[in-house]
């Protein structure tokens, strides 16, 4: 049953912990064990520090702090008078809804009817359904243009924040420019990481650490892709006084919660808080969510030794579409069980094919996998799912595909969740486990019926956005890394399992975010 935005605030003036935006008290870290076997990590969360079933805190319309009392700008997303307090006004014009989904489409069974037929086989139409999933350069630049549905181009993506300067000469700010497209339950973008360093204090002595930036957003809604904009922003608190480290977790929101049609196109800015809190910008849809979900990550961030940019590049190389080699090697990365890669290899096999019921088969197989592709909440063909383990999830194509989307048996606290997860890609996948506010509290400042134009059916923002919270890492990450080992030279998909007890109440929007701290971009893979 949905509350309404008024009962929802009623509800939270009950919540024990409410307060001025400060961060709320941290529980401490979770204690994870390795059986002997090398095959299952045991993870147990420390008890929140929140009096049981009381999560929900009171909304405050103020910006959040830091650690040191230090007002965070732009971490207000939302108030009853401005709701788009972050975001500026959008540019709203119509556009082709034409996507990668539909090209490829056209391409199986435009290629299958001229086998079966024994129609001349189109060969230039095959080449292009293999552009649509290399993102190779097409004649007529489709709002998809260069948009890999096989991804491996990271590396080729990371972008800096470009610094903004007066009159004067004297630096005062920054934006990044991303682009994106969403369709089926994807969002696809042209920037895997922001390297913000440009306008950090620590970097540049030019830079003061007040100093905010802006996103600006190109947002092209093709087919099947209409739903709510939302970027939640996760922000660390105050980084150490030397070096260029982080802070430990401390709030996160979403920048926005906005409507969108398909067939048009939006362009607008969101303002970001100072540099050095930043950590990453999560960008989901909550109508297909999961897995509608896309993530820039700080590509300054350390892990395991390497910054998360070259863990992209030692996975793919530097420049991976440089050349014909260079884009062989990194597609070869990606696991065969791929629904895209399997569209991908029957394509290519088609070129070569020697008869038209080979090529009529091959299509038919690509369909197939079309459907995989589609949706990412059930496992592809080829992967079953664990029947002794609370869910699956399966790494492949350097994305996450699960098998539930929920999880009705977490109601309170100490329950253990059991995951099973399976690698398919020929590299090395990590699992971490993030919590949004069951421990440490969420607010919710988004009001429902807000939408800039009343003659379109309002956000559900009050319901299903995040609002604001206080975050914490459940699993994997500074805790330890919880890695799943390549893909088998046979074939066997590299397999780890984690008993994850959880000692918090879940958390009123999503229970459970899970996703490869390594490589994080799409290896998403969100539980309600």
């Amino acid at each position: 049953m949905k509350l309404s935005c008024l009962a929802v605030l009623l509800l939270a003036a009950n919540a024990v912990f409410a307060q001025d935006p400060h961060p709320q008290p941290l529980p401490g870290p979770s204690i994870q064990t390795l059986s002997s076997d090398g095959i299952t990590t045991t993870v147990v969360t420390q008890t929140s520090p929140l009096p049981p079933g009381q999560n929900f805190l009171m909304t405050q319309f103020s910006n959040a702090y830091d650690s040191t009392g230090k007002m965070m700008p732009n971490t207000l997303p939302s108030t009853p008078n401005t709701p788009f307090n972050l975001m500026s006004k959008a540019v709203v014009t119509k556009i082709d809804t034409d996507s990668p989904t539909q090209a490829l489409d056209h391409v199986f069974k435009t290629v299958m009817r001229e086998a079966s037929h024994g129609e001349r086989i189109d060969t230039a139409l095959i080449q292009r359904g293999i552009a649509v999933l290399e993102g190779d350069p097409l004649p007529d630049n489709p709002l998809y243009n260069g948009f890999s549905l096989l991804n491996y181009t990271a590396p080729e993506r990371i972008k800096q924040v470009q610094p903004i300067y007066d009159a004067n000469g004297n630096l005062i700010g920054g934006n990044v420019n991303i682009h994106q497209i969403w369709f089926d339950s994807h969002v696809m973008s042209d920037t895997s990481m922001i390297d913000p360093s440009s306008i950090d204090y620590r970097y540049t002595s030019a830079a003061s650490s007040n100093l905010t930036w802006t996103i600006t957003y190109t947002v092209d809604v093709l087919h099947g892709g209409e739903d709510d904009f939302a970027n939640y922003i996760m922000y660390f608190d105050t980084p150490p006084p030397t070096g260029a480290g982080y802070g430990s977790p401390n709030v996160g929101m979403d920048g926005t919660f906005y409507p969108m049609q398909e067939g048009h196109r939006y362009v607008f800015s969101i303002s970001m808080s100072s540099p050095q809190y930043f950590n990453l910008v999560y960008t989901w849809g909550w109508r297909v969510h999961p897995p509608r979900v896309e993530v820039n990550e700080n590509a300054r961030k350390v892990l395991a030794g390497q910054s998360l940019a070259q863990w992209e590049i030692s996975t793919f190389g530097v420049a991976p579409r440089l050349n014909p080699q260079a884009q062989a090697q990194a597609i070869a990365q990606l696991g065969e069980l791929a629904p895209e890669k399997i569209m991908w290899s029957d394509l290519k096999a088609a070129l070569t094919a020697t008869s038209g019921k080979q090529i009529v088969a091959l299509m038919q197989d690509a369909l197939l996998s079309e459907d995989d592709f589609i949706d990412r909440t059930h496992l592809p063909r080829g992967v079953q799912a664990d029947p002794n383990a609370d869910y699956t999830l399966f790494y492949v194509n350097n994305e996450i595909y699960g098998n539930v989307t929920k999880l009705p048996q977490w109601t309170k606290r100490g329950q253990t969740v059991h995951i099973t997860l399976l690698n398919g890609d020929h590299f090395m996948h990590s699992y971490m486990n993030v919590d949004f506010g069951g421990s440490r509290g969420w607010e919710n400042q988004y009001q429902s019926g807000y939408d800039p134009d009343p003659s379109k059916a309002a956000s559900d923002g009050c319901t299903f956005s995040f609002g604001r919270n206080w975050w914490w890492i459940n699993a994997g990450g500074p805790w330890g890394l919880i890695n799943v080992p390549p893909v088998g030279t046979n074939g066997t998909p590299g397999l780890h399992k984690v008993a994850l007890t959880l000692n918090l109440d879940p958390p009123g929007r999503l229970k459970l975010y899970q996703f490869d701290p390594l490589h994080h971009e799409l290896n998403i893979y969100s539980i309600h």
